[in-house]
């Protein structure tokens, strides 16, 4: 009788922790700068950085995208992912307009493609 109830205790515990969402572990990138000095840039990258600091951080902190060292190749792959996700609202214009301001952005960097 106590073998039962332990083995039900278990059942129960696995159960209750199959039925919790599973938390992505931390991108590393997410406990970097959050934002990026723009003050310097042309107005146009200004206007540029705000579209992308409105829209990135639906989905993800914006320190991912400040803090990751992508050329403007795969900055224009991962552009093309980010409007494919439902709850992104990136349309193509934005997205144009935000890979133009991260293609910038790496070039400031200094990252080549």
């Amino acid at each position: 009788m106590k073998i039962l109830a332990i083995a039900g205790s278990v059942i129960v515990a696995v159960l209750v922790s199959a039925a919790e969402p599973q938390q992505d572990k931390p991108d590393p990138r997410d406990f970097g700068p959050g934002t990026i000095d723009v003050s310097g840039y042309t107005a146009q990258h200004q206007k540029q950085y705000e579209i992308y600091a409105a829209k990135c951080c639906k989905c993800h902190p914006l320190a991912r995208s400040v803090n990751a060292r992508f050329n403007a190749t795969d900055w224009k792959r991962y552009m093309k992912r980010m409007i494919r996700r439902p709850n992104s609202g990136i349309n193509e214009e934005q997205a144009a307009q935000i890979y133009e301001f991260l293609k910038h952005y790496t070039q400031q960097l200094g990252i080549k493609d």
